[in-house]
């Protein structure tokens, strides 16, 4: 609590309320607090008043040999009485009290029940894991990583960004297992740009400096603080926001593209297997589209002579170029894909599968695609879902019309060339100092 002289108060007090008339949820309440009157300044939907005001009065009548200013400490936050800072408490869900007698105070009151308690995974589903997820309240999902790591080396740094807007932010490492120039990169990063305004992902990554346009995830994004804690122990930095049901461990490296934290609760033998299960399917994915264009329409030559025949015969009265053909198939896939996303979960599957299903049947029968294609698009899809996190999957997807498109116009060569320059841009690629085709980040990594 502090002291102001009286004349500065009232003014204080004015400008207070000028700034946020115009917010419906914005109060200004007169409470007697141990006998003392008070105007109480706060945001309705962020503060209970009446149950902060019994919580203290409660502590005021056990501490009546106490000064009436000692009583306010359990409660009162360090604060400036400057305007500025007055209203960045109030948008953060603290109470703010004047006196007659020139005294005032910044508290944390009670809070509604706004946010929502630990739950269950919605978009992950972990096996041999935990089955608690991050929820939108960053003291809540910090306190779920220090209750999976129990250690002095975790280490976590808070901080906000915005002006407009401010969000709270916290960067998550474990000392001496995390490289220090990741540590310092990301949080020259953070300090140079605390004035940019984070309200996406996307403003994260610009504010980290990492490269608009990208075909493979910079970061690794989890619901899972069992996954994060792996995250942490491999050498990668944790990132929390506020309001965020998710982290973000940076920085990925080619190994994510195929492996998950969660594997380590396998015997080794089975993680060997599910990793290179992945590692195929990812080579399955980017090549089956193109390679059925080499095949089909310019290097057919390529196949034995009774396979070609038969593929030839599955062509027999498709009116379209394999290209086209691929193309048509591909979109209609594409678009089944984001209505399963977007539908409600209880009808969404149901809807997109009958929906697959009877098309795929009926644009066979029309003789619009060969039988073939489908089974190439349909194996090219499973590949593709078998990759480590939603977002690895994405820009495999987006690559393989890349691979398509070549692969048309200049055969085996082309596609061939695609593979090359797809791991050319990769060993060019460079996240928070780290090279993307690390095999690891931790501090004392052998490939560093």
């Amino acid at each position: 609590m502090q002291r102001i002289h009286e004349q500065d108060l009232h003014e204080l007090e004015k400008q207070l309320y000028d700034r946020f008339e115009k917010s419906t949820d914005f109060s200004n309440k007169d409470v007697l607090i141990a006998n003392q009157k008070f105007r109480a300044y706060f945001v309705k939907t962020l503060v209970d008043l009446p149950i902060t005001l019994s919580t203290i009065n409660q502590a005021a009548s056990g501490n009546e040999n106490e000064t009436f200013l000692k009583m306010f400490s359990p409660f009162e936050e360090e604060a400036s009485m400057s305007l500025d800072e007055l209203c960045n408490n109030l948008l953060h869900g603290k109470l703010v009290l004047f006196s007659t007698k020139g005294l005032a105070a910044v508290i944390e009151p009670e809070h509604p029940g706004i946010s929502r308690s630990v739950s269950s995974p919605e978009s992950e589903n972990p096996l041999q894991s935990a089955f608690d997820a991050f929820t939108e309240d960053i003291d809540k999902n910090i306190g779920l990583l220090r209750k999976k790591m129990i250690s002095d080396q975790l280490v976590i740094e808070s901080r906000e960004t915005g002006t407009q807007s401010t969000k709270k932010i916290a960067m998550v490492y474990l000392e001496g297992v995390a490289q220090t120039k990741v540590i310092a990169a990301i949080r020259d990063k953070l300090e140079q740009n605390k004035d940019k305004e984070l309200t996406t992902v996307r403003d994260l990554l610009s504010i980290l400096g990492h490269p608009k346009f990208s075909i493979t995830p910079t970061y690794i994004s989890s619901e899972l603080p069992g996954e994060m804690v792996q995250n942490l122990m491999n050498g990668k930095v944790v990132i929390l926001l506020d309001q965020y049901s998710f982290a973000f461990a940076f920085p990925a490296i080619i190994t994510d593209l195929w492996s998950t934290t969660l594997d380590v609760n396998y015997p080794y033998l089975f993680q060997v297997f599910l990793r290179t299960i992945r590692a195929i399917g990812a080579l399955l994915a980017i090549t089956l589209p193109g390679l059925y264009i080499v095949l089909n329409s310019v290097n057919p030559e390529l196949l034995r002579i009774q396979l070609a025949i038969t593929v030839a015969k599955s062509r027999e009265g498709v009116p379209y170029p394999s290209l086209i053909e691929m193309l048509l198939v591909m979109l209609l896939l594409e678009m089944i894909i984001e209505a399963t996303i977007r539908l409600p979960k209880n009808i969404g599957p149901t809807i997109t599968m009958i929906g697959g299903i009877l098309l795929g049947q009926a644009i066979v029968q029309a003789k619009l695609v060969s039988n073939l294609l489908i089974i190439i698009l349909v194996a090219s899809a499973i590949a593709n879902f078998v990759l480590a996190g939603y977002m690895n999957t994405t820009g495999i997807r987006m690559y393989k019309y890349v691979v398509m498109l070549i692969s048309s116009f200049f055969g085996i060569w082309g596609l061939e060339a695609a593979m090359i320059w797809i791991i050319l841009y990769f060993s060019s690629l460079s996240t928070c100092s780290v090279p993307y085709l690390s095999l690891s980040v931790k501090g004392k990594a052998p490939d560093e």
